[in-house]
């Protein structure tokens, strides 16, 4: 699952990036950045319990305590490799229970990684970093999102949804965003 390594790879770049004294700024996603960091942990390790076949009360068990412990960067690296393996090793096949319902495999796998790709957004905004995303991974979430957008936002999950005011030559990483619920003020 090389987009699970890569997206993790980001999440880990722009966690390890943040200085010290921001991760109590606030965030497009209308947390701190340590909130916004500690609920991307917790989705990793929900999204760990999931696949091992939990129920959804199960997966979500436990996960409002902090997740980030004393050594966020561990956690975060950690929670995304643990993450990626569960992933890998999952049966395709087998439905998802989900607290929204019960999803497909395919459907787990778009939702997991634009959290995890727009949060390391998110992140970089609110810790003040270059809010640019890795173009590959970016045209690669794009590629398997786009046909499904209704269907996630179906969801409501993902913030307000579309403003559909972005310009024609809107950049691929703000119409991502921009499908994702976030205003983005430049092409």
């Amino acid at each position: 699952m090389n987009l699970f390594a890569d997206a993790g790879a980001e999440l880990v770049r722009v966690v390890g990036s943040l200085p010290s004294t921001h991760w109590d700024n606030p965030t497009p996603a209308g947390l701190t950045v340590r909130e916004v960091v500690d609920h991307v942990v917790a989705g990793n390790r929900f999204a760990v319990r999931l696949l091992a076949g939990a129920s959804a009360a199960d997966a979500v068990a436990g996960l409002d305590a902090d997740q980030l412990g004393d050594d966020a960067i561990a956690a975060v690296s950690t929670s995304c490799e643990d993450q990626r393996s569960a992933f890998a090793a999952a049966d395709q096949r087998l439905p998802l229970h989900h607290p929204s319902g019960d999803i497909s495999y395919d459907t787990f796998v778009r939702f997991r990684l634009g959290d995890v790709l727009i949060h390391s957004w998110d992140i970089a905004v609110g810790g003040r970093l270059d809010p640019t995303l890795d173009p590959a991974l970016v045209d690669a979430l794009w590629a398997i999102v786009e046909p499904h957008l209704d269907e996630m936002r179906a969801m409501g999950v993902f913030g307000t949804g579309a403003s559909n005011t972005l310009p024609p030559g809107a950049s691929r990483q703000t119409r991502l965003l921009g499908a994702f619920g976030r205003r983005v003020d430049r092409g």
